[in-house]
């Protein structure tokens, strides 16, 4: 399936490495889901759903067969379109030390969020991992250091008194990630204290407030993706060529209990 059509692109190989390089890092800065979920992929863009092992249920016929249907979830496209002047790419054909490549960091901006929404909250096509029937602790303000010490012990104890073993790793909104970065005490940044807690805290883009602390053992939220963030060509003109930034993915949790939401007061 050649969904990208790069061959059809009037882009040197090496204009194709350069958008690939911006849009791969650009887009992974971004997306927090992959970091505390099971990534299962690239499948190929030729994967449109993946079995949950369960299936719909059977009705027996008279003959006495019994037809059973799988119970799959879908994969989603994310595509966001842009497009490069061609005075960009000549420059950089001839030699230039580097492509303008704002606007395919842009698009890539607008995949890797899209991938988070629909990774945490499921926003807009179903549920993501975080949901009504995970646990809960509810947030104190974080202008003491203190309290973002207690706020997210409290959550790992209650995967502890769930039976969720760790590593632990936290996502959290910007306010809160900020508050995080920036707390010290006694000479110390928070994190020090919190080493041997949880082993890692990452920013979400998409949350607007609050957080969540997950298990990553692994296993318990699932994120699979067909094809992976990549730049496809639509077609040229004689102003710019257009091109779209592409990937297929869905999120399933598997366990809701192994994620502690940090909800604000």
């Amino acid at each position: 399936m050649d969904i990208l059509r790069r061959a059809s692109a009037p882009l040197s190989d090496r204009t194709w490495q350069e958008l690939e390089r911006a849009v791969g890092m650009t887009g992974r800065h971004l997306m927090s889901g992959r970091r505390v979920a099971t990534f299962d992929g690239p499948r190929g863009w030729e994967h449109v759903a993946s079995p949950l092992g369960t299936m719909s249920p059977c009705r027996p016929h008279a003959s006495g067969t019994v037809v059973c249907m799988p119970d799959v979830v879908l994969l989603t496209q994310i595509r966001s379109d842009f497009a490069v002047p061609w005075s960009a790419i000549e420059v950089f054909e001839r030699g230039g030390p580097a492509l303008d490549t704002e606007s395919a960091e842009a698009a890539a901006r607008e995949v890797a969020l899209a991938e988070d929404r629909i990774a945490l909250f499921g926003d807009p096509v179903g549920s993501g991992f975080l949901t009504q029937k995970s646990p809960s602790i509810e947030l104190h303000p974080w202008s003491q250091p203190g309290t973002i010490v207690s706020d997210l012990v409290k959550a790992r104890a209650v995967l502890d008194q769930l039976s969720i073993p760790g590593p632990y790793e936290a996502v959290l909104s910007v306010p809160r990630y900020l508050a995080y970065l920036t707390a010290y005490d006694g000479g110390h940044p928070i994190s020090h204290y919190l080493e041997n807690v949880i082993a890692a805290v990452h920013r979400s883009a998409v949350m607007s407030d609050g957080g969540a602390l997950f298990s990553t053992r692994g296993g318990d939220f699932i994120l699979t993706v067909g094809g992976d963030l990549s730049v496809g060509y639509r077609h040229h003109d004689q102003d710019a060529v257009h091109l779209f930034c592409i990937e297929t993915m869905t999120a399933h949790a598997i366990t809701p209990d192994a994620v502690c939401l940090l909800r604000e007061s």
